[in-house]
């Protein structure tokens, strides 16, 4: 077996890889951005703080204490005799001089550097030169220092005052290595929760892949037995007519047997057919068949009514013209109208009916049969809000408990069990389907008063609303 295959054969074992591999990734890459922000917050926080003070003690150096000590000229020795050195090293501050003259005659304090002008840069010396305090990160001698330069005014002269930051830099680089040791730990942790949650999520993926299998070959099931069931089903049909045609010649004992036999046959002729077309629907390529065209509302409603159940009532604007699949519109109508025509029949004869399936006979050859006592009980109306048509069909029938009304669009699905009769409980989940493939919204809800009214929410272009 190849990779693919054996990859396509257990989604479960791909699925964890990938969640592993992911929460590993989104773990490693959140720790190390928080790791990283916090040393940053951390470094800019002691790099400012240590900044701030050294600028604020070479301040009071060179605006206080050398103002104090030192002449306006300033010659070599003069730091020392004026006791400006003394006061410097009490406070702990290492400190170069320039006095302009040679190298050798500037004053250097603590520091075995000859000349720190040529350590900083030319920017750092021309600052200082405008009379300005400045900062700058130096090495001196592979040790970090930070110098920080002033110019005593108005004329000089120039004190570079050098802080050791040794500290500060070994304090960072732990706290480098603490950061660096708490991301590999989360990352750690976000392997081990990630394996968990893959294994359960890897079972889960089996278990769907099962069932979409399983779903897959039920389908494939049902399609290849209605098509095979559809031609012997179509001969039961013709011999069931020709029987039917010569029940007067058969003897009157088994005239009831002939009718049975041919209500029955055409029923299952229905069921097949049905199950022809759910297998269509099933189909992945089924929303590429869609073929729009204008309709005109009040008419096709008209028609369906004319040909399912003329006593029923319609409420459609006339004039009203949409953009839609005019075939898969007129299929959600006619099995709507036929289900409610077996229900408001079902309550006016006082029998419970089986709520999900459509008529018996529902391409409307029973319509003459069934249409007694549902005058009045059955309700076809159309509006638009906005570009989308609102068609609703109703009935007086006994209802359905709320508990089911969203089972009775599944698929052989009937609210009365008990009753063997009736439709096959496939009618309202082809509703259900066309709807779907429409893009349309199918609810169920209970009318006041006892019955049930389906309402579908159709998306369409608007053509004419009169």
């Amino acid at each position: 077996m190849t990779t693919d295959a054996a990859a396509s054969a257990h989604p479960g074992r791909r699925v964890r890889s990938r969640l592993v591999l992911t929460v590993a990734g989104v773990v490693a890459l959140a720790s190390l951005a928080l790791s990283s922000l916090a040393y940053v917050v951390v470094a800019r926080s002691l790099e400012a703080e240590v900044l701030d003070r050294a600028i604020e003690e070479a301040r009071f150096n060179v605006e206080v204490l050398a103002a104090q000590r030192l002449d306006e000229v300033v010659r070599p020795g003069d730091i020392e005799a004026s006791g400006l050195a003394g006061d410097l090293q009490r406070r702990g501050t290492d400190v170069y001089v320039d006095l302009g003259a040679e190298p050798g005659d500037d004053y250097v304090s603590g520091l075995g550097v000859v000349n720190v002008p040529e350590l900083v840069s030319a920017e750092l010396r021309r600052t200082v030169a405008d009379g300005r305090i400045a900062a700058e990160w130096v090495e001196l001698d592979g040790v970090p220092h930070l110098v920080v330069a002033a110019r005593r005014p108005p004329a000089g002269p120039d004190f570079y005052f050098l802080t050791d930051v040794t500290d500060m830099r070994t304090a960072l680089a732990q706290l480098r290595l603490v950061l660096l040791g708490a991301s590999l730990l989360l990352v750690l942790l976000g392997i081990v929760a990630g394996w968990r949650g893959a294994r359960l999520a890897g079972s889960l993926a089996d278990t769907v892949a099962e069932l979409t299998a399983a779903r897959q070959r039920e389908r494939r099931f049902v399609a290849d037995v209605s098509h095979e069931l559809r031609t012997p089903v179509t001969a039961l049909v013709q011999e069931a007519d020709e029987l039917a045609a010569r029940i007067e010649d058969v003897p009157p004992a088994t005239r009831r047997v002939v009718e049975l036999l041919d209500g029955d046959v055409r029923r299952l002729r229905d069921l097949v057919e049905e199950l022809l077309e759910l297998s269509r629907l099933d189909r992945s390529d089924a929303a590429t068949e869609l073929e729009a065209s204008e309709v005109d509302v009040d008419r096709l409603l008209a028609a369906i009514a004319a040909e399912r159940l003329p006593q029923a009532e319609l409420a459609v604007p006339a004039g009203l013209r949409v953009r839609t699949d005019r075939r898969r519109l007129e299929r959600i109508v006619a099995n709507l109208v036929d289900n409610a025509r077996v229900h408001a029949r079902a309550r006016s004869t006082g029998s419970r009916a089986d709520r999900g399936g459509d008529a018996a006979g529902s391409t409307g050859g029973d319509v003459g049969a069934g249409s007694d006592g549902v005058a009045g009980a059955v309700t076809i109306t159309a509006r638009l809000d906005g570009t989308t048509l609102v068609l609703e069909v109703a009935d007086r029938g006994p209802g359905v408990p709320e508990d089911q009304l969203e089972r009775i669009f599944d698929r052989f699905t009937k609210a009365d069990h008990a009753r063997g009769g009736g439709g096959s409980g496939l009618g309202l989940a082809i509703v259900r389907e066309h709807a779907r493939l429409l893009g349309a919204q199918v609810v169920a809800r209970t009318r006041d008063g006892g019955g049930l009214a389906v309402e579908v929410r159709l998306p369409v272009e608007v053509v004419a609303d009169l």
